[in-house]
């Protein structure tokens, strides 16, 4: 196995020269760079890049705990993250809790045993216990797309709250009165926020709130299918939905096919998230965009501040959603 000693022979320079150029502690000039690459490359030498770490006191590496990877929404929020922290020089391990407490409290345990420089949380609100334990081993932690207020932590959220009034007045200002709604789980924040921006709406316009047009689901395909059950059998049912993610939204406008209805005919429909799915179904659904790569780009930032600035002051940023318009909603007539 060729070693560094190997390198520094064949391009003509010095071990610490070598050294410098792996690991970018000193200038080194292009031309030596070139040297060095040159012959890294020509003996296949591979820096053992653990011990690098372990030297240097950070293993270039991001734990990244969510929820549910089946969710396209998490999906994206995942690869988004993935690429900006590869563009910084940092691998991620991504952690899929399955919205299970004893397992995430596994993953936790996992990442502190490996020596993660940092964490973003996208999880469920039940946090509390391994934030708690993270901070008693100094690792950083930013928490995306949920807030929790009990820590001297960084929060990076998207306005659930705005989305979700966004939504209903969009679906007031093409006339309807009676308007539905899917909310995900009542313990998940931004489910709760988005439904108070409903609300909120349907207030300002006089108008008072039917909790038969409310409807509990998961944040599944299943939610809006028991959405729709539960809006079909009513006497006086909704003109228009509000699913607060695009999933439902989706489970919700199949459904309504089978039952030989179509949207936005009978039913208008607007969803929550813009997860990539939302421009290719027919009809296309108009949502609430967030804006998931600017939201991890500053999500890393913030963590990579901490990483290497041990920063103290915590930061809550709150990004805009915006409204994407497209098939799913009609003006009523």
């Amino acid at each position: 196995m060729n070693t560094l000693k190997d390198v520094a022979q064949l391009a003509g320079v010095s071990i610490a020269t070598v050294s410098h150029v792996i690991n970018k502690t000193r200038f080194v000039s292009d031309s030596l760079k070139e040297k060095v690459n040159k012959a890294m490359e020509e003996l296949d030498y591979q820096p053992n890049m653990m011990a690098r770490a372990l030297k240097m006191g950070f293993q270039k590496t991001i734990g990244v705990i969510v929820p549910d990877c089946t969710n396209p929404f998490f999906a994206e929020i995942s690869r988004s993250l993935d690429q900006y922290c590869f563009s910084k020089g940092y691998n991620i391990i991504l952690c899929n809790t399955n919205n299970n407490i004893e397992q995430q409290a596994s993953y936790t345990n996992m990442l502190i045993s490996k020596k993660v420089d940092g964490v973003i949380f996208i999880s469920s609100d039940n946090t509390d216990d391994d934030i708690s334990k993270l901070l008693k081993y100094s690792i950083p932690i930013v928490i995306a797309d949920r807030t929790n207020r009990h820590y001297n932590i960084d929060n990076i959220v998207v306005n659930n709250e705005k989305g979700g009034y966004e939504a209903t007045k969009y679906l007031l200002k093409r006339g309807f009165t009676k308007i539905g709604c899917i909310s995900g789980p009542a313990f998940i924040s931004s489910s709760s926020q988005r439904v108070l921006g409903y609300k909120k709406a349907l207030k300002e316009a006089g108008i008072k709130i039917n909790e038969d047009f409310i409807s509990v689901g998961d944040f599944h395909f299943a939610g809006g299918i028991s959405g729709a059950y539960k809006f079909l059998k009513l006497s006086n049912r909704p003109e228009a939905v509000f699913a607060t993610n695009d999933m439902m939204a989706l489970g919700f406008i199949n459904t309504l096919s089978n039952e030989g209805l179509e949207v936005p005919r009978d039913i208008s429909v607007i969803g929550y998230d813009d997860i990539q799915l939302a421009k290719f179904i027919s009809p296309k659904l108009t949502t609430i965009s967030q804006p998931l790569e600017e939201l991890a780009k500053i999500a890393t930032d913030l963590l990579l501040d901490k990483i290497n600035n041990k920063t103290i002051s915590a930061k809550l940023i709150t990004l805009d959603p915006v409204l994407i318009e497209r098939d799913s909603c009609s003006v009523k007539k």
